[in-house]
């Protein structure tokens, strides 16, 4: 008899089908009547972003024996109730670090060498005058990018941005094995010198509100924030007051507390902010990396060690 799983959010069809061939796959919400009666009988189950494995949900998960997250991060799931429960939890940790680098570099390079593209006829004053207004102030190899968080992500684009002529300056609380040629300092340096500032932390709680007012007063009046780890790590108020204060700094935000924001959120109609729908690992390759963390359901269904399994969130 095949265990029962059920996938609450959408996966890649190829994964969803690899799945369905081995288990006796249910494709539902988490808040629908159809998962309230299949949960009790559920051997597995497979989620993404906006399912929540909390300990009331895991009362009537009976014979529950792995979750599987397809993603990155495993804020949405109480591990601790898990290992209590004898309930594996299986992840995805490296599926989507170059789909999260090149939405930021995507997003960053245009801010700093903006092109200004000529659709008509000009005169010889005004091809002078377009000329004059795409003279950029500072060359890639002239600009210090800011990394706070240099795991799998942050390393990336820092030795990205490295090999594109940047200067790297990073912040970690943890000891980093490979610095990429990109330059260890304390948080406050990094604030005060870096014309790009990139975050890239994880979840824990010590992380809720960690960019607030005290941290946008030491940046640079004119610097680029970037923010593609979590909603809650960055301050929404102070960011937006400080954006207001300072015209010519700039926010990209791709990541928002809550998800999706109401028409209360104060960064929204922010001139100088770019709002993005979490999209920064939307790539087909990204998405289908994290679809097949139902390999390692699988595995555990059948008695076997999973690659990638969550001992705590923030491992």
């Amino acid at each position: 008899m095949k265990p029962l799983v059920i996938q609450t959010e959408n996966l890649p069809q190829e994964c969803s089908d690899w799945l369905a061939e081995r288990v006796d796959l249910h494709i539902c919400p988490s808040d629908s009547l159809r998962f309230k009666e299949l949960l009790p009988k559920a051997q597995g189950l497979v989620i993404r972003t906006y399912t929540t494995v909390d300990a009331p949900m895991l009362q009537a998960a009976n014979k529950l024996m792995v979750v599987g997250r397809a993603g990155v991060g495993i804020d949405n799931i109480d591990i601790h109730i898990c290992i209590e429960n004898n309930i594996r939890v299986v992840h995805t940790p490296d599926a989507n670090s170059e789909a999260v680098v090149e939405f930021v570099l995507s997003t960053m390079l245009p801010r700093l060498r903006p092109l200004h593209k000529i659709e008509t006829t000009l005169d010889i004053d005004e091809w002078k005058l377009h000329r004059d207004a795409s003279v950029c102030q500072m060359q890639f190899n002239e600009t210090t990018l800011g990394i706070i968080g240099f795991g799998r992500v942050g390393s990336r684009l820092g030795m990205t941005a490295k090999n594109l002529g940047f200067k790297v300056l990073f912040y970690d609380i943890k000891k980093i094995e490979d610095d990429h040629g990109c330059d260890l300092v304390d948080l406050d340096l990094l604030l005060r010198e870096s014309n790009v500032i990139s975050v890239h932390v994880d979840g824990r709680p010590e992380n809720n509100n960690f960019i607030c007012a005290e941290t946008f007063t030491m940046m640079k009046p004119d610097a680029l924030f970037i923010n593609t780890s979590r909603g809650f790590v960055v301050n929404s108020n102070d960011l937006t007051s400080h954006l207001a204060q300072n015209l010519a700094a700039f926010a990209i935000l791709d990541v928002h507390n809550p998800e999706p924001f109401t028409s209360s959120y104060p960064l929204l109609g922010i001139e100088n902010a770019n709002l993005y729908p979490h999209i920064a690992a939307k790539t087909e390759t990204a998405m289908k990396n994290m679809g097949w963390v139902v390999k390692d359901v699988d595995l555990v269904l059948r008695g076997e060690e999973p690659t990638y399994e969550a001992k705590s969130k923030y491992s």
